[in-house]
């Protein structure tokens, strides 16, 4: 279960939470790009349900990370996402699939001031499509030890979300605010060692609710914590690096959920790594979400009591309880001091007392540096 959206600028906004391929050394979050990186990336997502493929998304974007003298940079990117597909009006209940064909526009800047051991960010995103207008803004700062192996971060954000569904040909606006904010710190521990733990929670208030699932009405408050720990070592023998990360999720909705990943980096020759990847994850259900009865698995399960539409309520399979398992494998080529590409495909498998449902990502990036 994913934090919302404005996490996704909070990544950026609290510099020095990257952890690098190798892990000797400090990290060099508060000093400025020297060069300019542009880069452009296709990910392309198709996922389905036996007998049911659902949705499809193409999503092109570019993106550049640029200095602006000794002490500032600029960075931004765009993207533009195809959808195109059908989608549940409840459970995975083929038969009340609602056909999807839209676009969405998105993009992001934000200007970083570095410093000898810290550096300040300023952010803003905004994405677009028919029924949906988000509007981000984000800060973030890191802080670094005189020795360069500690650094701690901070930042924060806030969405202002219209969402703009067409029902019967009428557009019913409502809205929705999300406020989040991050603390993490990035430790060197050895040559060889470094750990990193963030802290996110997220408070939002409005409208919760997916418009296009049937009697689906969700609390109009929603809060969000989870919990990232992140650890890689590197192997010099074999020059690999070995990536692990647990992260711990819950909210207001009483979803609980764990995630564990593993990557191992392996240099080969040539300029090339191979970086084999597994992810699971668990999550329960929420309080208000009600299973289908496995007698009748297409029919509307209502709890007593409850008044469809009017009650809180939801038959989203997105809030059921299930296990996922990822695996996937990422190719990439520095091809000299300039260019570099990767390719990386992943396949998601998400089970539960419901219809298995699966996915495949897969994405390609070409960059150079100038």
């Amino acid at each position: 279960m994913q934090l919302s959206p404005t996490l996704q600028a909070l990544a950026t906004a609290a510099a020095g939470l990257g952890l690098g391929l190798a892990a000797g050394g400090a990290a060099h979050a508060s000093t400025a790009p020297t060069d300019t990186l542009v880069s452009f990336k296709l990910l392309d997502y198709v996922d389905s349900q036996p007998g049911f493929k659902r949705m499809s998304i193409r999503a092109p974007s570019v993106g550049v990370v640029t200095p602006l003298g000794e002490k500032w940079s600029l960075e931004g990117s765009a993207v533009t996402d195809a959808i195109s597909g059908a989608s549940p009006a409840y459970y995975s209940v083929a038969d009340s699939a609602q056909r999807i064909e839209e676009r969405r526009n998105a993009g992001d800047a934000r200007l970083t001031r570095h410093w000898g051991h810290s550096s300040a960010s300023l952010g803003v995103a905004v994405s677009s499509e028919p029924d949906y207008r988000s509007r981000v803004v984000s800060s973030g700062a890191s802080f670094q030890t005189p020795d360069r192996n500690t650094t701690f971060s901070v930042a924060a954000g806030h969405a202002e979300d219209r969402i703009l569904p067409l029902r019967r040909g009428v557009r019913v606006e409502s809205h929705k605010r999300v406020t989040d904010v991050l603390l993490g710190v990035t430790q060197v521990l050895t040559p060889v060692d470094i750990v990193q733990i963030n802290l996110t929670h997220a408070y939002g208030r409005g409208d919760f609710s997916d418009p296009y699932k049937l009697f689906d009405k969700r609390p109009e408050v929603r809060r969000q914590t989870a919990v990232l720990a992140r650890w890689n070592h590197h192997f010099r023998g074999p020059e690999a690096t070995m990536r692990l990360s647990a992260r711990d999720y819950r909210d207001s909705f009483d979803i609980r959920s764990s995630t564990y990943s593993a990557e191992w980096v392996q240099a080969l020759p040539g300029g090339f790594s191979l970086t084999p990847l597994w992810r699971g994850h668990r999550q329960t259900a929420a309080s208000f979400y009600s299973p289908p009865d496995p007698a009748d698995p297409e029919a509307l399960r209502i709890p007593p009591g409850v008044i469809p539409g009017r009650s809180v309520l939801s038959f989203d399979q997105r809030l059921s309880a299930f296990t996922a398992r990822t695996a996937g494998v990422r190719l990439a080529w520095k091809i000299d001091a300039h260019w570099s590409t990767d390719l990386r495909i992943e396949q998601y498998r998400q089970r539960s007392n419901e219809t298995p449902f699966d996915a495949r990502f897969s994405h390609w990036g070409l960059s150079r540096i100038f």
